[in-house]
């Protein structure tokens, strides 16, 4: 079976002199928990090198190391073996903790001729209710799609892929985006997004011609009936050549709308932005929009999510939101929630959230957001916190490359550079497993039961291919 990463890094350290003064030591402390119900493990062993330590009754361990980074690895029967990198700073305290998934279980694949992954690429696409006064984020989301089997090469391009939502076939009952839209310099029919998809369509073959991919899809948390659905489900269908239908499978499109700036500014806060922003830089954002002529705050702030390039000498808007709020806004997932969806859609929901992790945690405080763009030239959206930062490189991303781009590399050669990290483990903030049942829908279709896809037999089944590669780990 493929043993997978399941923990991120929490820093901090205890020097320790051993008794050659020479060798500069330090120990790595911390505790190790079920990640379902956060009981303490005992008898686990943490490792690295030549040094080990063993957990007691009460799940802590202490484990002497050189300073450095190390890559701990950590194992215990019943739970699935895994890694994690810990930097020991000489002179400081470090706590490594833990949150294990108890071992795959063993029940049988579900039989399938024809296997297709989905997800989302970020975990949680926003946009807004109403679009009169201000636009951050038009409505847009993007699924993408794998196939594998069926005697036709998916990388090929030989299927039909389609995606539709049962319950979402009209956004415009919902958000008055398109009463707008010309004002942001958008000429789009109602329902249609700024790519050309609508609320079902056909996937394209993506960039790199491994999967398919649709763009832009303007989907709201809003079901027909007026339901709140952040979560709601796309319907993926793959046709081969022939017509026949192959496969379907349901995946989560998930969106909100939940930026709740009226905690701060006030039920009536587009206005109170409005005015605020006028006053400060000269603007007449608030007149232009009381005249039915709205702006995007891209049209001069870059932003590198709508690819805007913004105006000249004007702070992109990630450094100006990040900037304007630091201090104003707690450094919590709770105080992130504020502008990032949110305390009822909860998008962070990943299995590192589960481990306890936070935004704060990958991300960083607003201070270090903000200055990381103004005094390092980080681009936002383009330069993002890494998965190699803790977990290593066996486990990491591909080489100058986002997570959401990056494809499976050190592996078995024929499988080298064919599979996306999302296809296995979903999408950034919802990394599988999640707190949230609707996210699971592709592992329990594709794999019978609610871990990230591990079992080779997913896509390899049956004759000599299934037992060629049956118990392989796919990392290697």
């Amino acid at each position: 079976m493929r043993r997978a990463l399941v923990v991120l890094v929490c820093a901090c350290a205890i020097s320790l002199a051993l008794a050659s003064p020479a060798v500069a030591v330090t120990r790595v402390v911390g505790t190790v928990r079920n990640i379902n119900t956060h009981a303490a493990i005992k008898g686990a062993v943490v490792k690295s090198g030549k040094y080990s330590a063993k957990t007691n009754s009460k799940g802590s361990y202490s484990l002497t190391l050189k300073p450095g980074q190390q890559l701990l690895t950590i194992s215990v029967k019943q739970y699935l073996t895994t890694s994690q990198v810990a930097t020991a700073v000489k002179d400081k305290n470090q706590t490594t903790n833990w949150f294990l998934t108890r071992s795959y279980p063993g029940n049988a694949v579900p039989s399938h001729k024809v296997t297709v992954l989905a997800w989302n690429d970020l975990g949680m696409h926003c946009d807004q209710d109403s679009y009169k006064y201000f636009m951050v984020l038009p409505p847009y989301n993007t699924l993408h799609a794998q196939v594998f089997g069926g005697g036709e090469d998916g990388g090929g391009g030989k299927y039909t892929v389609t995606y539709s939502f049962a319950k979402k076939t009209d956004s415009t009952l919902h958000t008055d985006f398109w009463t707008y839209a010309s004002s942001f310099d958008y000429n789009l029919a109602p329902n249609v997004g700024l790519t050309g998809n609508g609320l079902t369509g056909s996937m394209q073959r993506d960039s790199k011609g491994l999967g398919y991919v649709a763009t832009g899809i303007p989907v709201t948390p809003y079901d027909d009936d007026g339901t709140w659905d952040p979560y709601g489900a796309a319907t993926i269908t793959v046709k081969n050549s022939g017509g026949t239908v192959g496969a379907t499978t349901k995946v989560v499109a998930p969106v909100s709308t939940e930026m709740t700036c009226s905690n701060c500014h006030g039920a009536d806060f587009a206005v109170d932005i409005l005015t605020k922003h006028d006053a400060a830089q000269g603007t007449s954002l608030l007149p232009d929009a009381n005249s039915g002529h709205p702006h995007s705050c891209s049209e001069c702030h870059s932003d590198n999510a709508l690819g805007a390039a913004g105006k000249s000498g004007v702070e992109s808007l990630s450094l100006a939101m990040h900037k304007l709020h630091d201090g104003k806004v707690p450094n919590t997932t709770a105080g992130c929630y504020n502008c990032h969806p949110g305390p009822k859609t909860e998008c962070l929901r990943g299995i590192m959230a589960r481990a306890g992790k936070g935004c704060v945690d990958c991300h960083g405080t607003l201070t270090t957001l903000w200055q990381s763009v103004a005094n390092r030239g980080r681009q936002p959206w383009l330069n993002e916190p890494t998965c190699t930062s803790c977990h290593g490189s066996k486990h990491g991303e591909n080489a100058g490359t986002l997570y959401r781009n990056s494809v499976l590399k050190n592996t078995y050669g024929e499988m080298n550079g064919r599979v996306y990290c999302e296809a296995c483990h979903n999408g950034t903030h919802a990394e599988y497993t999640t707190s949230n049942p609707a996210d699971m829908s592709i592992t329990q279709t594709a794999q019978g039961n609610g871990y990230w896809i591990y079992n080779c037999a997913v896509c390899h089944q049956g004759g000599d291919e299934e037992v060629k590669f049956r118990g392989q780990a796919m990392h290697r």
